[in-house]
């Protein structure tokens, strides 16, 4: 492999790095609408079922990412100080024990599930399509895991544009298999929510043997668990665990919370869902400038050059906040349109409209929020900010949702009210610990 060397790689810009994730981004939007337009085509119930399922695998999908939080990490020092052999020895650790994780995730899913939908407080008419939903997905949970560590694995030996490419086959292939499974076509029947959790199923099977099949000729990665360095996987748990565990709790956050739109009725949780499509999208936007950003310190770092490390994550985040806003703002000019792909009801198109404003308000917090927390784990900083995150999360967040949405009858307006201000608040003491420099002398090896 050539350009090996401890500062072969430091050369490589945000823009080079980013761009294909960004695209991948937006790939992922426009897979997200039509995905959504397949299911509400079917019926507003089973978008709504996807909807609460989806939001119940959330806990799912995170904990069965949780080995490439770390190996990103790991990766990119070792590349960054030459070490292309440890850094292939740590990928096939990393994708190895987490399709492992991903198989337990999955039985555990499954025997929860039930429990799950109650807590949530789920309508009777959307518990049964969404609960068959989750056990679908369930049982590629093992695929899932492998391919949610792959990825990582790649952006952190730099292969962004192959992610990009993958994903445009993948996606493709998965429209095409949703629009049959749920819509029918010729002697294949409408599936509804069995079909989509059908798609997302082969999806993810497909996506975990192709990826595996990169690793393995384009990166001369070594699968065989015989030859993984299994020593390295207490590493990476320390590395993922804190950063996880902050996103965990934040899926359970996002639960309780629509635990409390779901008692507003149907139109609550439709606005919710649709508007959560933009701004899943533009989570995706700026997840990318972070994940470019934190391999680029990771480069810098494991080379050595921690003077590079300040002003690149500050002028990272800056990009993102400017960049998520005013994609935000479009969204919201164009909400009538993009809201009526969906829906042609009064009540959630006057809604979803209030919270693609909302939405724009809350870019820019979000956005330097999360751009300087990869930044510090990607320096090796990796239990402050997961801490200071929950903290805020659970001794702020949820108590302002509840007093807006509930105690003072603001619904899913009020969620939206709370979320600005944690990610404001976030956002600061993120700052606060970026400029006071204690990250550095942290060593993530």
């Amino acid at each position: 492999m050539s350009g090996t060397g401890p500062g072969a790689r430091t050369g490589v810009s945000l823009f080079r790095l980013a761009l294909p994730l960004v695209l991948q981004s937006c790939l992922s939007m426009v897979v997200m609408l039509v995905d959504t337009m397949i299911i509400s085509a079917h019926s507003p119930a089973a978008a709504a079922a996807v909807n609460v399922a989806t939001q119940v695998l959330m806990v799912a999908y995170e904990v069965s990412a949780l080995l490439g939080v770390g190996g990103v990490v790991l990766i990119s020092h070792a590349l960054g100080r030459g070490d292309v052999a440890a850094a292939r020895a740590v990928a096939a650790v990393t994708v190895l024990a987490n399709a492992l994780l991903g198989l337990a995730v999955g039985a555990l899913l499954a025997l929860a599930a039930p429990l799950l939908l109650r807590l949530l407080d789920t309508p009777a008419a959307l518990t049964g399509e969404a609960h068959r939903f989750i056990l679908i997905v369930a049982a590629a949970m093992g695929f899932n895991g492998f391919m949610m560590a792959a990825i990582p694995c790649l952006r952190g030996f730099g292969r962004n544009r192959t992610i990009l490419g993958l994903c445009l086959v993948a996606y493709t292939l998965y429209l095409g298999a949703e629009y049959v499974l749920i819509l029918g076509w010729g002697p294949v029947p409408a599936l509804g929510v069995t079909g989509s959790a059908l798609g997302t199923l082969g999806m993810r099977v497909v996506c975990a043997v192709a990826l595996g099949a990169v690793m393995v000729r384009g990166l001369g990665v070594n699968l065989s668990p015989r030859a993984a360095p299994w020593g390295r996987v207490g590493r990476l748990f320390a590395l993922s665990l804190p950063s996880v565990s902050d996103n965990i709790a934040y899926v359970f956050y996002q639960l309780i919370t629509l635990g409390f739109i779901t008692g507003f009725g149907l139109a609550g949780v439709l606005a919710r869902a649709y508007t959560m499509v933009a701004t899943s999208f533009l989570t995706l936007v700026i997840m990318a400038v972070s994940q470019a950003n934190e391999v680029r310190l990771g480069w810098h770092g494991g080379g050595g050059r921690p003077e590079a490390v300040q002003g690149m994550a500050l002028r990272a985040a800056g990009a993102a906040m400017l960049l998520a806003t005013a994609l935000a703002a479009a969204l919201h000019a164009g909400s009538g349109l993009f809201l009526g792909l969906f829906t042609d009801d009064p009540e959630v198109l006057a809604l979803g409209r209030e919270l693609l404003l909302l939405t724009v308000a809350l870019q820019p917090g979000f956005a330097l929020n999360t751009v300087l927390y990869h930044a510090l784990k990607g320096v090796g900083d990796v239990r402050w900010p997961a801490a200071a995150s929950l903290a805020v999360t659970w001794g702020m967040g949820l108590p302002l949702a509840w007093l807006l949405a509930v105690h003072l009858g603001q619904g899913v307006r009020g969620i939206w009210l709370a979320m600005i201000a944690e990610e404001v608040v976030k956002a600061a003491l993120m700052l606060a610990r970026w400029q006071g420099r204690r990250w550095r002398g942290l060593a993530p090896a």
